[in-house]
């Protein structure tokens, strides 16, 4: 009687180059995972002991010698790119757009799927270190909660850069991908920024943020892609079975 242990030994045999490509594709993300939560663990520590009063106050001031109404306007547009109500729109906009190119809903899914988990994540890690915002006097919008990591952030790193990689995979022409992904990269880092304009996040808030949103999303992509491969395996080898 075959084992299940000599079972999968026939299978990576059988498979063993589609196996070995596989791995091979996640060790680059296995690294930028390991490097992000790494510098994820040194900021939190940094800022734990009071060491990066320097950095936040400089970065602050510098950032807000540009304040100006008119500037203000443009930045809480561009912040609230960053909210649910946003997410909410344009979520249903690419699946609609992806679907009409023949792939499936499940993009659109593991996209809300991205952006939930993240939030989710963000609250624990929030609420776990409970750093204060900035004092209420420099606030130009209303934010609620703990400061550390930025929420728009995190969130903006995890579903923007789920776009980054969807017009990577998907988008063939090269000039409308590369437009597309400057567009998205350029709304992430400015939806950031936005958070320190508006006064609500201390700029070590939105690095942290940007660092761990890159972390989860390495980490949801990588889950997505044992998920496909797996149901790729499984139908080759019940075709196979069908065939004998």
């Amino acid at each position: 009687m075959i084992t299940a242990y000599k079972r999968l030994l026939l299978e990576l045999g059988r498979h063993k180059s589609e196996y070995i490509l596989f791995i091979t594709s996640l060790i680059i993300p296995a690294i930028i995972c390991l490097l992000s939560l790494d510098a994820f663990l040194e900021i939190t520590e940094r800022m734990k002991a009071d060491e990066l009063l320097h950095f936040d106050n400089n970065v602050t001031n510098f950032v807000f010698q540009y304040r100006a109404d008119t500037t203000t306007q443009w930045v809480t547009f561009i912040t609230n790119l960053g909210d649910a109500w946003a997410y909410s729109i344009i979520i249903p906009i690419i699946a609609a757009l992806l679907y009409y190119r023949g792939h499936r809903w499940k993009v659109s899914i593991q996209a809300s799927l991205v952006l939930a988990t993240a939030f989710l994540l963000n609250i624990t890690i929030k609420h776990l270190l409970g750093r204060p915002r900035p004092l209420e006097a420099v606030r130009l919008v209303t934010a609620h909660s703990y400061s550390f990591p930025s929420g728009h952030s995190m969130s903006a790193m995890a579903f923007y850069g789920f776009l980054v990689y969807l017009t990577y995979k998907y988008i063939p022409n090269l000039w409308v991908k590369i437009l597309l992904i400057t567009v998205e990269l350029s709304l992430i880092i400015l939806i950031g920024l936005s958070r320190v304009y508006l006064g609500v996040h201390y700029p070590s808030d939105v690095l942290a943020g940007f660092i761990a949103g890159l972390f989860w999303l390495i980490i949801c992509i990588v889950v997505f892609k044992f998920i496909n491969f797996y149901r790729q395996q499984r139908a080759k080898k019940l075709a196979q079975e069908n065939k004998a």
